[in-house]
Parts: C-alpha cells; structure tokens; sequence
C-alpha cells in the first residue's frame, strides 16, 4: 500500500487532484488482495497496481469521468470472464469489489494521508477507517478517518461507541475487510508496515539483496564497518551506517516486529557477534548466510553462552528458499523471496470475512 500512498500524497501536497482505486473484496481467483490500491493522476499516468489488464482499463476509463465531473465515489463490481483473464494472462474466475474515488487536496484529504503515511514509514500502530454506504449501488461523498489509540485524525468523527466496536475489531485484523457496525458499514484498514531489513554486510550479495528487497517495499538499512563498502554509491536506495565495529552494530537502533535483519558478513566470526547480537531483538526475522557446516559450529558456540535450541531453531539459516541459487543474484531472489514469505505469513493474505458487529 504505501509506494501508493506515496505517490496519492505527493500529488495532494502538489495541489493536484488524483482518482483511487482500492479493492473492497475479492471471490474467486482475483490476483491482488483487498486494500490494494492504484492511484490514477490527471495527466493518465498510474501509480501502484490492482492486477493490470482489462480491470485496470476499466478503472482509467472511469477516472477520466471523475476528473471531469469531479464527483465523490463510487463501488464497483468487476466480473473477471475469460476476456479479462486473457488480458491478465490468467486462466481461474473470480470478481472484485473496487473503491474509486476522486480526492481533490483538500486540507482534510492532505491530514488524512500524511498520518497514514506516517504510520506506515514508522511502524505505528493503527488504522484507517472509510464509511461505506449500505447500498453499492449509490454513489457517495466519502468520509473516512485515521484511528490510532484512541485518536482520531480527519473531520469525520467517529461516535464513542462506534469507534470502541471499531477498535475492537481491527485491533484483530491482519489484513484489510469491511466491517458492520450496527446500521454502518465501513471498510477498515490496518497500517501495514512493510518492514525494515537490515542488511548486515555490504558486500556484493547485500548489494543485489538490498536493490530487491528495495523494489519489494522494504525499507532498507544497511551496516559495515567498512566505508568504502558501506555508501550511498553502492546502495542508493537504501540508508547506510558505518559502524566502528559489528560486535555493536545495532545499538541505537530498536528492532521490533516489523523488523527484518539479514546477516552476511565478510567472516565467521563477525556473523558469529552478529547473530549472537541479534537474537537479542524482538525481529520477525533473523537469517544468516552460510554453509550447515558453519552454522553448527556458530551455533554450538551459542549454545555455551545461554542460548536455547528452540532460539536457534527460528534461525533461518541456511537462509533463503532452496531455488538452487549459485550466483549473488540468484542467492538475492531466495532470500528476499523468504522474506516476502514470512512477511506475508505476518501480515495475514487471506481477507477477512465480513464481520457484523451489533
């Protein structure tokens, strides 16, 4: 979600309108999961993605209606027949549920999007609510708002009692769905935060991993005590810290869910304090590179300083998928395609049912 809340916020804050597309819901074998949104700007041009082909065609000639009217929303349903999955070089049937909506910059608009995405770029916890009509058939003026705590941020204010259900409910939810609360229907939101890697080791598998991780929505950082290694010319995309030494690389720094940290080192012993230091986060995700071989006898040494074996076991290591990678590129697609698994495995990709709640 957030590389096009990105582009949706830059456009508000350039005084410039944009229509969003967001999926509701979704049966069947529809490719992209509900919350998936595609920004389309006036100029035509699209940011982010909702599966491409026919459905997309679809929403761009319905954009160009909203920017010439400059109405508020609207639900559609799109049938996925075989013409469409053609389009989309898929063969399965299904259908989709989509918000479009123009949003002009208003000041409300702007407040709305810069708190979600500052939600999203500093892991905060919360949640963004969009009132729904019970009717799909009927356009609407959209009202939304950002929940966090018990904060509200937009001019529409949820009733105390609604926003108790509401908080309730989406303190549950892993993944985007609508919700029913009495005789409202909203469509909620969880600020999904999709992760911070640290990359320990800027070598050239932290170059090619960090360039991907990158383009998969990642926020990057990496570390090494090696300036002429570790720099924004190797790695651009990414935010780079020169340690005085690796044995101490991550104070300062609070690792918690969300947190992803990558271990490939120039030698056993550096992945060795490494590891040792990382196992004392609260990372989702802990992996180091290496033969069997060198992981046991790192993990032997751990186990003398108090480790446990069931703490070694959530060690993924040897890391990465087993594609049969041999090249740097390569071992980067398996690791970052693990990556993207427990992130999903965390973030939940099933949608949720529809939840009533009295």
């Amino acid at each position: 979600m957030s590389k096009a809340i990105k582009a949706l916020h830059n456009s508000l804050q350039q005084g410039k309108a944009v229509v969003m597309a967001a999926i509701l819901s979704k049966q069947g074998s529809a490719p992209r999961s509900p919350g998936t949104r595609m920004i389309v700007h006036e100029d035509a041009h699209i940011s982010g993605t909702i599966g491409g082909g026919w459905v997309e065609a679809q929403v761009q000639k319905l954009a160009r209606e909203f920017f010439k009217t400059k109405k508020g929303a609207c639900i559609r349903e799109f049938t996925l027949d075989s013409k469409a999955y053609e389009d989309m070089d898929m063969v399965c049937g299904g259908s989709v549920s989509l918000l479009l909506e123009y949003l002009p910059a208003t000041k409300d608009n702007i407040t709305i999007f810069t708190k979600l995405l500052e939600m999203l770029e500093k892991n905060q916890d919360g949640f963004m609510v969009s009132q729904l009509p019970l009717d799909s058939n009927k356009d609407f003026q959209m009202q939304r708002c950002i929940i966090s705590g018990t904060s509200q941020t937009g001019g529409f204010q949820l009733d105390e009692l609604t926003l108790a259900s509401l908080s309730d409910h989406a303190g549950k939810m892993r993944s985007p769905g609508v919700l029913h609360v009495g005789k409202e229907r909203f469509f909620v939101e969880p600020a999904q935060f999709n992760g911070t890697l640290y990359i320990i080791g800027a070598g050239h598998l932290g170059t090619e991993t960090a360039h991907l991780a990158h383009r998969t929505g990642f926020k990057v950082i990496v570390m090494d005590d090696r300036k002429e290694f570790a720099n924004k010319v190797r790695f651009p995309m990414a935010e780079v810290h020169v340690v005085d030494r690796l044995e101490n690389c991550f104070s300062g720094f609070s690792m918690g869910p969300g947190s992803y940290i990558v271990i490939m080192t120039r030698g056993h012993l550096y992945d060795r304090d490494t590891l040792e230091q990382a196992l004392k986060t609260k990372a989702t995700y802990v992996g180091m590179i290496g033969s069997k071989s060198k992981r046991k006898m790192i993990y032997d040494y751990l186990l003398t300083q108090g480790v446990s074996q069931e703490t070694l076991d959530e060690i993924h290591s040897p890391i990465g998928l087993s594609i049969g990678a041999q090249t740097p590129e390569e071992i980067a697609v398996s690791i970052v395609a693990e990556l993207i698994q427990v992130r999903k495995e965390h973030q939940g990709s099933k949608s949720p049912a529809l939840k009533l709640i009295s």
